[in-house]
């Protein structure tokens, strides 16, 4: 693909044509408590994405979609900070995960981070 979203691999398809498959990049969600933070996301100690003024649209549950980069080796360490209030550290599964790796980051009122593998429902 031209936008470096994901890649594609061509695979032998019936009769002799062929099928692309699609290998779809990880992603974080950054969801509900989100209220004009600064965001930093780490992988592996390494700064991979920032923001200020994110906030969550609870239209939609969401604040923001953070593409994770990829492919990675091992089990990395992702860790989300969110200025000085909040923080959390989540290991990404490895290369034998079955399909798109989603991941989730919520806010408590009170600040307190949940962080994990995001639930089933729509894609953004």
């Amino acid at each position: 693909m031209a936008d470096g979203a994901g890649s594609e691999h061509p695979a032998p398809g019936p009769g002799g044509g062929t099928i692309t498959t699609m290998t779809e990049p990880a992603v974080l969600e950054l969801g509900t408590g989100f209220r004009d933070d600064e965001v930093t996301v780490l992988l592996d100690g390494r700064e991979v994405w920032s923001g200020g003024g994110i906030t969550t649209d609870y239209s939609i549950g969401l604040a923001a979609v953070v593409p994770l980069p990829g492919p990675v080796d091992g089990q990395p360490l992702l860790e989300v900070r969110v200025g000085s209030r909040a923080r959390g550290a989540e290991r990404l599964p490895g290369p034998a995960a079955a399909g798109p790796v989603r991941l989730r980051c919520d806010l408590d009122p009170a600040g307190a981070m949940a962080l994990g593998t995001a639930p089933e429902g729509p894609m953004f």
